[in-house]
């Protein structure tokens, strides 16, 4: 390979050390799978001059390739649920944002925004070159609750970012409206209609001109995700709103996401929900089944993403519970019973021990041939090498849903309010003994984040604190202006570099990496984990 002055690289090997001179022992910075560089012109031997992670050192051209690997980043964002990827196409998806403002942040530290001069911004600087808004690609609501989407306020109302699509699952929530009074209205979801002994939302909300006349109707609504998706079509609009579903009477057609098909190098197949016609005022519309309450119904009803990029498969689900769950298993399998009354049923004969009757006994032999039945066809389509876990590692799950999953690496983005103690004890126990392999893997961001108790938030703080007294005494509001862009710098970049459970894909090589609080003797900056592919097994595994 010819390596190209002032070009673009990245990391071609799973970590690497960049070094202080060709040959040299002394570490300059520790590198990841799929890092972007710089290649600065210089060659001695078969070694290269980069500058990476704003660092400037040495690599071994070998560890510099011009592919982009795959980078998916569960980003630390507090109580709630935010994903950042970007393909080897370059393309920028973000599913959820959680509640606050930490996914903005690491958006920020990410892409340099502070500095970025946009015309339209409040801080443009006419004196120096203008830029366009940095472009997010596809954004993905999984679906209506705050922890999950109202971090994307902050995100949506910034000037120096514009947006392409925006995919949710149909369901918002909206003030009360003139009620038909033939559908129901047990919430704020608007109202259900009734057919074949099932209850389906009505109004589930499916592209731009819906959105925009719900939009219209309520200018000054309170509602949170209205507000929410009105903020992004004032900031760009030429962003375009789309429902994603697929189908429950054709489930043997695949359906994917916008640009994003087989025959791409990385697909995102929409596994869930699943929409049924229903027949209401002389009109037909897909509509969403009623799973339970209000929030059963709108977390129930998330969206689901299969990843796939070359032999790697990945699982994001959102919020998903044991109803979901239920119904996914019992619609993407030809067994009728509900994979958790099957649970129950084994549970209460298996306590009875010797005690249990011939007939309690034929019960549970055929409560296990189902559940081995569902979980064989139900691997076909939920199987995956990683898995976001749902719901913050809640407790409302189904055993045999993992054990569909099968997943070798599984992520938790924990952090819910701490009412809930996510993640669950329980959860945690079946992550570990329903996934693939000896040792299968948990990642979680709260656990990243907390690995050395006290000492980096002290440290944090006291850097805080010394930027708050020499704002205090600053000469000039321009020196203000400067300490303060310099401490909501540092607030990004605490939000990016702790927490954070990165994943890099490239070819068979798949690495998950979570940032040490503090460098090992040895230089590492990164706890390291490689998936490694089994051609006989034709499966990844820790």
């Amino acid at each position: 390979m010819t390596l190209v002055n002032e070009q673009t690289y990245y990391i071609a090997k799973p970590d690497v050390y960049l070094r202080a001179g060709p040959g040299s022992g002394a570490k300059e910075n520790h590198l990841l799978l799929g890092d972007w560089l710089r290649y600065l012109g210089d060659t001695h031997g078969d070694w290269v001059k980069v500058r990476c992670r704003g660092d400037t050192g040495w690599l071994k051209e070998d560890q510099v390739t011009p592919t982009r690997a795959l980078e998916v980043n569960f980003v630390d964002i507090g109580q709630g649920d935010g994903c950042h990827i970007v393909t080897p196409d370059d393309d920028i998806i973000l599913i959820d944002a959680g509640e606050d403002d930490n996914m903005y942040r690491f958006l920020c530290w990410r892409y340099n925004l502070r500095s970025r001069n946009v015309a339209r911004a409040p801080d443009f600087d006419p004196a120096k070159p203008a830029r366009e808004p940095w472009k997010i690609d596809h954004v993905v609501i999984s679906h209506p609750d705050a922890d999950h989407y109202y971090g994307l306020r902050h995100i949506f109302d910034d000037p120096k970012l514009s947006f392409g699509a925006v995919y949710h699952n149909g369901v918002v929530e909206r003030p009360s409206e003139t009620e038909d009074p033939n559908l129901e209205y047990p919430d704020d979801l608007g109202g259900y209609a009734s057919a074949g002994g099932q209850k389906y939302l009505w109004d589930v909300v499916q592209d731009t001109a819906r959105m925009q006349a719900l939009n219209d109707a309520h200018p000054t609504t309170r509602k949170y995700y209205l507000s929410t998706i009105r903020a992004c079509l004032e900031n760009s609009p030429a962003a375009t709103i789309m429902a994603l579903g697929t189908r429950l009477d054709d489930l043997s057609t695949p359906r994917f996401m916008p640009s994003f098909g087989p025959g791409n190098g990385l697909s995102l197949q929409i596994l869930g929900p699943l929409r049924e016609d229903v027949s209401h005022a002389g009109q037909t519309r897909e509509g969403l089944r009623k799973l339970g309450n209000e929030g059963v119904t709108k977390n129930g009803h998330s969206v689901i993403l299969r990843l796939v990029h070359g032999k790697l498969t990945m699982m994001l689900g959102g919020d998903l519970n044991t109803q979901a769950q239920d119904f996914l298993l019992q619609s993407y399998t030809d067994v009728p019973a509900l994979a958790s009354d099957l649970e129950n049923l084994i549970d209460r004969i298996e306590a009875k021990g010797n005690t249990a009757s011939p007939a309690e006994l034929q019960a549970l032999q055929n409560a296990k041939t189902d559940i081995a039945d569902i979980i064989t066809q139900a691997r076909g389509v939920f199987r995956c090498d990683v898995a976001k876990a749902c719901h913050h590692g809640s407790h409302h799950f189904s055993d045999t849903f993992l054990q569909c999953l099968d997943a070798t690496a599984t992520v938790i983005s924990s952090g819910d309010a701490e009412s809930y103690a996510h993640p669950r004890p329980d959860a945690l126990g079946a992550f570990g003994k329903y996934g693939r392999g000896r040792r299968p893997l948990i990642f979680s961001t709260e656990l990243a984040r907390s690995t050395r108790e006290f000492t980096p938030v002290i440290k944090f703080l006291t850097t805080i604190e010394k930027y708050l007294a020499d704002i205090a005494a600053a000469s000039s509001e321009a020196e203000k202006k400067r300490l303060t862009s310099a401490i909501e710098a540092r607030k990004d970049r605490n939000v990016a570099v702790y927490g954070m459970i990165t994943l890099r894909a490239l070819g068979d090589q798949v690495i998950l990496a979570q940032k040490l609080e503090e460098p090992a003797g040895s230089g590492a900056k990164w706890d390291i984990h490689q998936l490694v592919y089994n051609d006989k097994l034709g499966e990844f595994r820790s």
